[in-house]
């Protein structure tokens, strides 16, 4: 993941950073500063394989332009930019359309446009364009598509590529692999028929909601109220389907949440500097009773939990 500011560089070359970044690397886009003394801009740019990236970026209020001089440069990918504020953009100097916050704006870098948008941050995913048009034939000659915030499939698409941004693929392998997902998410989303779409890409569909699920899991161990109704709820599908999608990777809901769990209070025992009793170790990590932690530690990993801390222990003093 690379992460740039403009706070990173002198005041006086601020703007050259910008068009630099946004113009020749990113977007190929001409930036108009609404204040050009104390505009910032900061982004995060994740590249999957050498067409497809996902990334995030705030402006302060701009004008952005990718106009004839511009197209030039060969870009042929859809960009896709969901805005946190809202926007409106201009498109091949006519029809101008206005975007509500969570709205979400494909357009083909090969096309003439004008974006104008007060202080903001977009969520941006950069893909192959060909690619997505034989995945989305909705989109046919089109230079642009509008699809509005809660549309089927659109959470799914932007709720994969953020987390793709807090925990980025490790391999080159993976993200490949995340590439196609975010492909399909997207030709799903532009589906004229969601329905036909969850048909055609549900594989990817299943994978992406499954990984999903287990970063919200995570992001809550520590609540020994979290179950798998609750997780469903949030996620607006069933418990059933919860368990169908652990179920493809040979596990279940509740082995990966108690597996979960036992891991991070495993950390946390074998980290000679902490000094948290044992108890407070098992109920930051989500268990409700000491007796249920100490058995299903045992039945996991062979040992108990005061062997681990003193193994850490042991080791510190060496």
């Amino acid at each position: 993941m690379q992460r740039l500011s403009s706070e990173d560089v002198p005041r006086h070359q601020r703007l050259a950073f910008i068009h630099d970044v946004v113009g020749r690397h990113a977007a190929g886009m001409a930036f108009d500063p609404v204040d050009r003394t104390t505009f910032r801009a900061s982004f995060s740019i994740l590249p999957l394989d050498g067409r497809t990236l996902v990334g995030e970026a705030s402006y302060d209020a701009f004008t952005a332009r990718r106009p004839g001089e511009l197209l030039a440069d060969g870009r042929d990918d859809y960009q896709l930019l969901v805005s946190r504020a809202g926007f409106e953009t201009e498109i091949e100097g006519g029809r101008t359309l206005d975007f509500a916050a969570g709205d979400l704006l494909v357009i083909d870098q090969g096309a003439r446009f004008v974006t104008r948008a007060p202080a903001n941050s977009f969520e941006v995913i950069i893909l192959p364009r060909r690619a997505l048009a034989a995945q989305a034939p909705r989109l046919g000659a089109r230079s642009h598509r509008r699809i509005r915030h809660g549309a089927p499939g659109l959470g799914l698409l932007t709720g994969y590529a953020e987390l793709l941004r807090r925990e980025p693929p490790p391999t080159a392998q993976a993200a490949r692999v995340t590439a196609d997902h975010l492909l399909k998410l997207a030709a799903v989303a532009l589906a004229a028929d969601p329905a036909e779409g969850e048909r055609e890409h549900g594989s990817a569909l299943r994978a992406a909601r499954l990984d999903l699920l287990k970063q919200y899991i995570v992001d809550r161990l520590d609540d020994p109220g979290l179950d798998i109704s609750t997780v469903a709820r949030h996620h607006a599908i069933s418990p059933r389907y919860v368990q169908r999608l652990f179920a493809q990777e040979g596990t279940s809901f509740s082995d990966f949440l108690r597996g979960e769990r036992l891991d991070r209070a495993f950390r946390r025992l074998g980290d000679p500097a902490t000094r948290q009793a044992v108890a407070s170790i098992a109920y930051e990590a989500g268990f409700g009773d000491l007796s249920t932690f100490n058995r299903a530690f045992r039945r996991h990993f062979d040992c108990t939990p005061s062997d681990i801390r003193a193994r850490a222990l042991r080791r510190a003093r060496q």
